[in-house]
């Protein structure tokens, strides 16, 4: 993450990435910024079919009990979507089966219930509520890496890759990078470069 003004501005946020933690962080965002731009160079998903950026999206997924808890917060309907969708709810401690080295472990009521869904099925229940917010805008483009001030002493913007807006940059008051291990930001913005110069005397 990186803080583009020294001031407590709040105007404009970037969120680079819209998989799941993108699109929580534009949506936690959204209660605290006058606008937020969420940048995915991928799309972000409007179908519940894996996507070529989330290649685990083919596994069996989980939803915990504390997971549904916060997104209960963030999304008052979500976890009653899901289930009407299909989501199989379940006891983790009774319904679930859980082999752990070399045994089985006790089947016992915990009351604490999980739920069993597939990955882009979340993620697309998830972006459609995040689209539906009206301070949130999703810019398909590939973030290219950090922007900054003529001195090179405060992040301002990102680069983006096709051009949007009609510029290459985008100026933001915070930048959220949730694009995952694939970020291009450390060798876009030549972290380490700026780095040196900080800590020049």
């Amino acid at each position: 993450m990186a803080q583009s003004n020294v001031s407590s501005a709040r105007h404009h946020a970037i969120v680079i990435g819209g998989g799941l933690a993108g699109l929580l962080a534009a949506r936690v965002l959204a209660d605290h910024f006058e606008s937020v731009t969420l940048i995915e160079r991928d799309r972000v998903t409007t179908e519940p079919k894996p996507r070529k950026g989330v290649p685990q999206g083919h596994h069996v997924h989980g939803l915990l009990a504390k997971g549904q808890e916060i997104l209960s917060q963030l999304f008052p309907d979500l976890v009653p979507a899901l289930l009407a969708g299909g989501a199989v709810p379940g006891d983790m401690g009774r319904d679930f089966r859980w082999h752990h080295f070399g045994f089985w472990k006790v089947h016992f009521d915990s009351g604490i219930t999980g739920m069993l869904l597939t990955r882009p099925y979340l993620e697309c229940q998830i972006a459609e509520r995040v689209r539906g917010r009206s301070n949130v805008r999703i810019l398909e483009a590939a973030a290219d890496g950090l922007a900054f001030d003529p001195d090179r002493k405060r992040v301002t913007g990102i680069r983006i890759r096709p051009q949007a807006d009609g510029g290459s940059v985008l100026i933001a008051d915070l930048i959220v990078d949730a694009s995952g291990r694939g970020s291009r930001t450390p060798s876009g913005s030549r972290l380490s470069d700026m780095a040196s110069r900080l800590n020049r005397p």
